[in-house]
């Protein structure tokens, strides 16, 4: 296996099988084909994987925003996963490297995530990647009541 080729890139609707697999490896619960179906079709979500052997072994996903202003949409990154057996082998700084540079090509302005402090690993590769953590009076409020 540490031979195997990695391969990282943003998915497609073509690669609705492969992300279909995805249910239970990462977690249960996670995808459902319909959904699925709908999140790969809209090019303003992206789910960009890192693939080996035809196998999704870490992704992120998120969602590209368009902005008022002139500085170009930024993407909302909402989660980064890698699987156990493949952290530490800088896979997370490869695949956000790449996702840096679409950004970029883009045109986009920004890339921002939320972490937990607690989630030191994270925090030390976002920072190593040129995250900068918010030092503000930030509050995040989630209503689940709808």
């Amino acid at each position: 296996m540490a031979n195997s080729v990695r391969i990282f890139r943003k998915l497609v609707i073509s690669d609705l099988n492969m992300v279909l697999q995805m249910e239970g490896r990462f977690r249960s619960n996670f995808i459902c084909e319909k959904n699925a179906q709908v999140f790969l079709q809209n090019p303003m979500n992206w789910l960009f994987a890192c693939i080996q052997d035809n196998e999704i072994i870490a992704f992120a996903y998120g969602y590209e925003m368009n902005r008022l202003g002139s500085a170009g949409n930024m993407l909302y990154i909402h989660e980064v996963n890698v699987l156990p057996q493949y952290q530490r082998q800088g896979i997370g700084r490869r695949m956000l490297h790449n996702i840096k540079q679409q950004c970029k090509q883009k045109e986009m302005c920004k890339i921002f995530l939320f972490t937990e402090k607690s989630n030191l690993a994270a925090c030390a590769l976002y920072e190593t990647m040129g995250g900068v953590p918010a030092h503000d009076d930030s509050v995040v409020y989630f209503f689940n009541e709808l």
